[in-house]
């Protein structure tokens, strides 16, 4: 009897532990936070020259997407491979080595000016991470990069494997004006066809997209609606594809942020930066997320999977 009593103890201080943080981080994420100005993590500019920057930094323990911009003397690294190796800081041990010899294969953005390398790593150990990247340069030799980073208990973001949030966004029928429906310029119908509540419950897969194109202003950040209306070109009769503008009000806040309201979508999703595709199957489970601008061939490779 004293042993049952003191389990439900443990499960109320836990479930209160849990309400809390959950109650914490809603207040965290108010309408002041602009997902806009969020800046990916930079490492250290080598003395060379080279650095990294981070375009993925919403991990967590399990199998992520890890993606970097390789930048150089005189612009972005675009060799077709790098090999990086991970470590991570062992509070027992120090740095301990998970893996070398991995290869981040470069992954071209529309117009050829950028491009991430990207590479999918299994994390068992949370805490201090750093990557290095060995960059081939002229004559043969190697520049090293680094970047550290958090593996967090979990991500603020929805994880592959959990349930699509059932978001009432706005679709064409909804607003007076295309204006209300996007900070950008491309008002593609397919994409406001559906809710993405609608959409989810259509049991066909779909992939949506939460950006703001007027404000897409890091470097790590890129055409991600245009590529989901090219995607829609394609598959329009296979999927269902869903843009989902970062702020209430896209038509009052073209070049000042100052009056955005943060979408809804946005604050149910708990995205913490301003760029995100997710896709999802026929059965309202999210089957990949791309933090940053994916490619065209990235999110093809994904979604014909669900095919």
């Amino acid at each position: 009897m004293v042993k049952r009593q003191v389990i439900a103890l443990i499960i109320v201080i836990l479930t209160l532990g849990i309400y809390s943080c959950t109650m914490a981080d809603e207040v965290e994420y108010s309408e002041d936070l602009k997902p806009s100005f969020h800046q990916p993590i930079k490492g250290p500019i080598n003395k060379q020259g080279y650095r990294l920057i981070l375009a993925t930094d919403d991990l967590s323990l399990g199998t992520h997407r890890i993606g970097f911009l390789a930048l150089g003397k005189t612009g972005v690294v675009n060799v077709p491979i790098i090999e990086v190796a991970l470590y991570y800081f062992s509070p027992d041990s120090g740095l301990i080595e998970l893996k070398a010899g991995i290869e981040a294969s470069y992954k071209e953005w529309p117009y050829g000016s950028r491009g991430l390398y990207t590479l999918q790593f299994d994390f068992i150990n949370q805490g201090k991470h750093l990557l290095i990247a060995n960059i081939p340069v002229e004559n043969g030799f190697v520049e090293n990069a680094e970047i550290s980073f958090n593996i967090n208990a979990q991500t603020a973001a929805p994880e592959v494997g959990q349930l699509a949030v059932k978001s009432d966004t706005k679709t064409y029928k909804s607003v007076d004006n295309p204006s209300q429906l996007t900070t950008g310029s491309n008002y593609d119908q397919d994409l406001y066809k559906y809710t993405l509540a609608e959409a989810v419950k259509r049991k066909n897969p779909v992939v949506v997209v939460f950006a703001s194109p007027a404000f897409c202003i890091n470097a790590v950040c890129g055409p991600q609606v245009e590529t989901l209306s090219l995607l829609a070109d394609k598959f329009a009769s296979k999927a269902d594809f869903i843009h989902v503008d970062l702020y209430e009000n896209p038509e009052k806040v073209q070049g000042d942020l100052s009056t955005a309201v943060i979408s809804k979508a946005v604050k149910e999703w708990r995205l913490p930066s301003n760029e995100w595709t997710f896709i999802i199957n026929g059965n309202g489970v999210i089957t990949a997320r791309f933090q940053g601008f994916a490619t065209f061939d990235e999110l093809e490779a994904e979604l014909i999977k669900l095919f």
